[in-house]
């Protein structure tokens, strides 16, 4: 209860105390055009404007400012284009990054796995004891190269994309 009503005093006490400290805002402009807000009144010189009351627009000033938007509206979309173009180049560039280190990647696993290959088969009797590892090796080194050209055919169609995108601007 000592709370609420200690609650309910301060509350009251920064109300009564805010209501003299409202102050009056003039909105004026100067003879160079600049708007100015204050709590000072206005030289004798400037153009007072009310900024409570609503002022309506003149047809001309409507189709100013339409046009203006669609000017802004177009510039946005151009400049969104710009942007989408310069990701899918960004995009091309990495896959073809990756396509290029898959294809390294490839061929550091042929030569590794042909070399063990060429060990392990050198002679009939490993042939057929490591009949299983050698087919698992030639697999495996398949499997790479198919990786390889999944990320080449990747890459190429970044670049189909970013060439588009670089088209329609």
């Amino acid at each position: 209860m000592k709370y609420i009503i200690a609650t309910s005093i301060v509350l009251l006490s920064l109300c009564i105390a805010s209501l003299p400290g409202a102050q009056k805002l003039y909105t004026w402009t100067d003879e160079n055009g600049v708007l100015h807000i204050t709590d000072q009144p206005p030289p004798q010189k400037a153009q007072i404007e009310d900024v409570m009351t609503y002022k309506e627009r003149t047809p001309e000033e409507l189709e100013a400012v339409q046009r203006r938007k669609d000017q802004l509206r177009r510039k946005l979309d151009q400049d969104l284009q710009l942007e989408k173009a310069r990701e899918d180049r960004q995009a091309a560039q990495e896959a073809a990054a990756d396509a290029q280190a898959a294809e390294e990647q490839a061929d550091k696993e042929y030569e590794e796995n042909k070399a063990y290959i060429d060990k392990l088969s050198n002679r009939k009797w490993k042939r057929k004891k490591f009949r299983k590892k050698i087919d698992r090796l030639k697999k495996e080194t398949e499997e790479s190269y198919a990786e390889a050209q999944n990320a080449a055919e990747r890459a190429e169609e970044a670049q189909k994309k970013a060439v588009e995108a670089e088209a329609s601007q």
